[in-house]
């Protein structure tokens, strides 16, 4: 059976919750809008109505609150980057982040699974990372396709609302990142060569590779081909370490804190993928026992493998968090393990908080 296939059995018995938060979030959406269609006639009956005078802000009491009651300036934005570039020491808790990691590589193995994990600190000034299994890269399923979306946003000038031969590039990417849609990614894929801003080749694995060959990745984020064939899907290879350092160099871009040679890619293409990693529909792992809000994440999952790539804001910073696994099929793979150590890594940093 092919691995990199969404149609298996497997695919669609992990699938189902996706496809059911998709129908209730259609559901929510459409009762939403007739809820606020009805709540802004009844407030313009409200507002007609004699004697009714439109109310004006309280500022002249504003500068009198405590310090306590005023608002607050760390409002969460929902946005992944940190164009402040504020630093942050890591906290105690750091010291808990190896043994955590050892542990969940323990009860994987306990289960018959292998795992390697990483957690790097995104905002420390020193940028530590911490590992733990046997980490040599791995077939990279679904994960690779971080890497799809930030070569083609770069060959249509990070511009979502481009019409490509395929259909706008904004809905490709949705479908690819957010959904995990491989023929969507698959055209990513071909794009990455094709766009008004393509690099001088017509080799997509070239083009996407030497993307992450500017931050010396090429070897551990490395893609091997689109989700067409067995033999090529097989050649992209991933590794926990590599992982979390893509997910880093992605944030400095977007943070505005890498330019030139030095940079991943540009900011503009570094918000667009994290902002889609945002709204990943998969969360059953990293993100399952997190808040709302405070992950953004890409899923890689088949018959054989069970992996997860993270962004996580914390009351401490932001921290990348990788878990590369194996799996034994549908019901034998260890995602509660990696929900766990999701939930206890964010734990231990000061728990999770919404971007």
């Amino acid at each position: 059976m092919a691995r990199y296939r969404s149609d298996t059995p497997a695919a669609r018995l992990r699938d189902a919750p996706v496809r059911a938060r998709r129908t209730r979030r259609l559901f929510r959406l459409a009762a939403g809008g007739y809820g606020a269609l009805c709540l802004a006639a009844l407030l313009g009956v409200a507002m007609t109505a004699p004697g009714t005078e439109l109310g004006s802000p309280d500022t002249a009491s504003a500068s009198t609150r405590p310090p306590s009651a005023q608002p607050s300036t760390s409002v969460p934005d929902g946005r992944v980057e940190d164009t402040a570039h504020r630093v942050q020491p890591v906290p105690a808790g750091w010291r808990e982040v190896g043994p955590l990691l050892s542990g969940a590589v323990t009860d994987a193995e306990l289960a018959g699974h292998q795992l390697a994990a990483c957690v790097l600190a995104i905002d420390s000034p020193d940028e530590r990372v911490v590992c733990s299994g046997d980490d040599d890269p791995r077939y990279a399923a679904s994960v690779i396709k971080v890497a799809y979306a930030v070569a083609a946003l770069e060959a249509w000038d990070a511009d979502p609302t481009a019409e490509t031969p395929y259909g706008t590039l904004g809905d490709l990417l949705e479908q690819a990142v957010a959904v995990s849609d491989n023929d969507a990614a698959n055209l990513l894929y071909d794009l990455s060569v094709e766009g008004p801003s393509a690099p001088d080749t017509d080799d997509p694995i070239e083009a996407i590779n030497d993307v992450a060959d500017r931050v010396g990745l090429a070897d551990e984020f490395h893609t091997g081909g689109a989700f067409r064939w067995e033999w090529t899907g097989d050649w992209s290879r991933v590794s926990a370490r590599g992982s979390v350092g893509y997910l880093t160099e992605l944030v400095r871009a977007a943070d505005g804190r890498a330019s030139g040679s030095a940079a991943l890619t540009s900011p503009a293409v570094a918000r667009i993928v994290l902002g889609l990693m945002s709204d990943q529909e998969r969360l059953w792992k990293l993100p399952a026992h997190l808040p709302a809000g405070s992950t953004a994440n890409k899923t890689g999952e088949t018959d054989t493998e069970a992996h997860d790539i993270a962004v996580v804001n914390t009351a401490s910073g932001r921290y990348a968090i990788a878990v590369i696994a194996t799996a034994a099929g549908p019901d034998d793979t260890p995602d509660e393990v990696i929900a766990g150590l999701g939930r206890d890594v964010a734990r231990a940093l000061g728990g999770a908080a919404r971007f």
